[in-house]
């Protein structure tokens, strides 16, 4: 898929126009008719290059929601089976990477609980079936938090 494909889509998309693929052909929805014709030039981009934009929606239909504080930089699925760590062999890799960001939503939210791997391992786990994230940066709301509970905690 061409970059040029995915910012087209998204410029539409915020423009207000909706795709989505329904069967072998991306439908557009248009909030005013007008749109239409101001955007003749990418909606010809977007029928060339078809293929392309249904295979951009439905990847982008099935990658989850990231948890607060990880910013996706790769979703890019092996085909299964997938041997994770030595002894986890993963048959569904769209599914694995949706519960494992789960726990790592609950990793980050409540560091306090275990969940069964900590975040790192996690992050790793995730990378091996092809979904690579980074966690964000904490902001000052979040460094004053923890100096207030390292504080309490004294």
């Amino acid at each position: 898929m061409t970059v040029a494909v995915a910012q087209t889509v998204m410029e539409v998309e915020t423009l207000g126009v909706q795709l989505r693929v329904e069967a072998d052909k991306v439908v557009m929805r248009f909030p005013a008719e007008e749109l239409r014709n101001e955007l003749s030039g990418q909606l010809a981009f977007l029928r060339t290059h078809r293929h392309e934009v249904m295979n951009f929606l439905r990847k982008r239909d099935v990658i989850p929601t990231m948890p607060h504080g990880v910013h996706l930089v790769s979703w890019n699925l092996k085909e299964p089976p997938v041997a994770i760590e030595v002894c986890s062999l993963v048959t569904d890799t769209a599914l694995f990477a949706k519960t494992t960001l789960q726990q790592l939503q609950i990793a980050l939210a409540t560091p306090q609980r275990w969940i069964g791997w900590p975040v790192p391992q996690l992050i790793d786990r995730l990378a091996q079936v092809g979904v690579i994230v980074a966690l964000e940066a904490k902001g000052k709301e979040n460094d004053e938090r923890d100096k207030r509970r390292i504080n309490a905690d004294r």
